[in-house]
């Protein structure tokens, strides 16, 4: 694991201000969690960490984030 979960929470923060803009709270972050493998491409058999960020929309439904582990940077949302 490459990245702690603070250091993922403020990654967070920073991508859901940059994508949601006005209609982003802190508190729209429900949960993080970790995975430490996930088969990225089963051609190439590459695998790698993400976490993975719930995220609060309208109407209480929930979205996903997930980041990746070795850079940081989302992979989809």
């Amino acid at each position: 694991m490459k990245y702690t979960e603070k250091q993922i929470l403020e990654k967070t923060k920073i991508i859901l201000k940059d994508f949601k803009g006005k209609y982003y709270t802190d508190s729209c972050i429900n949960k993080i969690s970790f995975r430490k493998e996930k088969e990225v491409s089963k051609s190439e058999r590459k695998v790698i960490g993400e976490w993975t960020v719930s995220v609060k929309t309208i109407f209480d439904n929930l979205d996903f984030l997930t980041v990746s582990d070795e850079t940081g940077e989302p992979l989809y949302y």
